[in-house]
């Protein structure tokens, strides 16, 4: 089984912290349509076997008409084969939540919503140039839930500049009042080329400091964990049963295809490739073939990719694969590594696996930096 992932990259306005490929102009949505279309008939056999999840992500989906999101579902359907229960997600914004577009979604099989909420405070979201309000929030998800949708996950971020005065456990709060499945909470960062990254080189403000954010990540871990939701991933959450099924194929080596713009994909072995971050060079070179570029990962460097997956996830990293991959003095330095971080408390080793408590996944990317094997 494989997955399919489908990148809209159109959005009504720019997010000041988004780094993402999106346009804020749909001169070019049609072309760009009509070429994802075509994309997934061109590499309908490059993966073998079923598709158990198909996830529309952006950029901002729900932008898309009816008319438009059936075009591309029929294209999947008329050329792969899908499964009975396949898991079909779709990125929105609240505002874009009407009730009629929501019956469109359940129609044409969306059963699963990732709803970009980031916070109901109505200042932190217009400093966020976000399109919704808190209001906007309640009723999208309320609306959905009429309808039957029963598989909803909302975002969240932490992390806000402390001039924001953003009240984190009343968002904390608010979210769990809406008795959704999944929550995704992710520490805003200074990516370059946005806004937010502008701001801050111009002193306008700046970022907390890691204990402000680690503090911030355990008090969400601790309230959600209080409600029965469980921690299967750094930044996912999820009541038992509700885990994203597509998310967890990139942490487990499932192999996926990334369709549209700047979308990437993975064999499953040891192929990974992107697609050009362009719509006006996706839509010309698609045509001929030149439209992305590909990586055939070396021994070290998948070995390094599992561990950073591995940390990331309740999964773990798996000693053994690490040996198959790496020469006999490259695993005794990585053991070394291992036996390091466990005195520290920072990891745990147990049935041949390496893991780490949830209080220590905030020094996820720095476990994995200390793990890495040098070529």
């Amino acid at each position: 089984m494989f997955g399919i992932y489908i990148h809209i990259p159109f959005c009504k306005k720019a997010c000041n912290y988004c780094d993402f490929h999106f346009s804020t102009s749909f001169k070019t949505k049609d072309s760009t349509l009509k070429a994802i279309s075509e994309e997934l008939v061109i590499r309908k056999n490059e993966l073998k076997g079923g598709v158990n999840t198909l996830y529309f992500g952006g950029g901002t989906p729900s932008v898309l008409s009816r008319q438009e999101l059936n075009k591309i579902i029929h294209v999947v359907k008329e050329n792969y084969l899908l499964s009975e229960d396949i898991e079909i997600t779709f990125e929105c914004n609240p505002d874009d939540l009407t009730t009629n577009k929501l019956k469109d979604f359940k129609h044409l099989g969306v059963n699963r919503l990732s709803i970009g909420v980031q916070s109901f405070d109505n200042a932190v979201l217009s400093w966020m140039n976000r399109t919704h309000s808190e209001q906007k929030t309640l009723e999208a998800v309320q609306k959905a839930q009429d309808l039957g949708f029963s598989n909803i996950s909302i975002d969240l971020i932490y992390g806000l500049p402390t001039f924001l005065n953003r009240n984190w456990q009343l968002d904390i709060d608010k979210a769990l009042a809406l008795k959704v499945q999944h929550i995704s909470s992710y520490n805003l960062t200074n990516e370059k080329n946005t806004a937010l990254y502008n701001d801050i080189k111009k002193h306008k403000y700046t970022m907390p400091d890691q204990d402000y954010c680690s503090e911030e990540y355990l008090l969400l871990i601790k309230s959600l964990a209080q409600v029965g939701f469980s921690q299967y991933e750094v930044s996912n959450f999820s009541l038992n049963g509700y885990e994203s099924l597509h998310n967890s194929s990139y942490w487990s080596g499932t192999p996926y295809l990334g369709i549209g713009p700047s979308a990437h994909s993975f064999d499953g072995h040891r192929t990974r490739r992107w697609n050009v971050s362009n719509n006006n060079s996706y839509c010309r070179e698609l045509s001929n073939n030149n439209f992305y570029e590909t990586e055939t990962l070396k021994d070290v460097d998948l070995a390094n990719e599992i561990i950073l997956l591995g940390v990331r996830s309740f999964n773990g990293i798996a000693i053994e694969k690490i040996s198959k991959l790496l020469s006999d003095k490259q695993f005794s330095a990585f053991q070394k590594k291992l036996n390091k971080l466990e005195e520290n408390q920072l990891i745990q080793q147990r049935d041949k696996k390496v893991f780490i408590e949830s209080k220590r996944l905030i020094m996820s990317d720095y476990i994995a930096r200390e793990l890495f094997i040098l070529p």
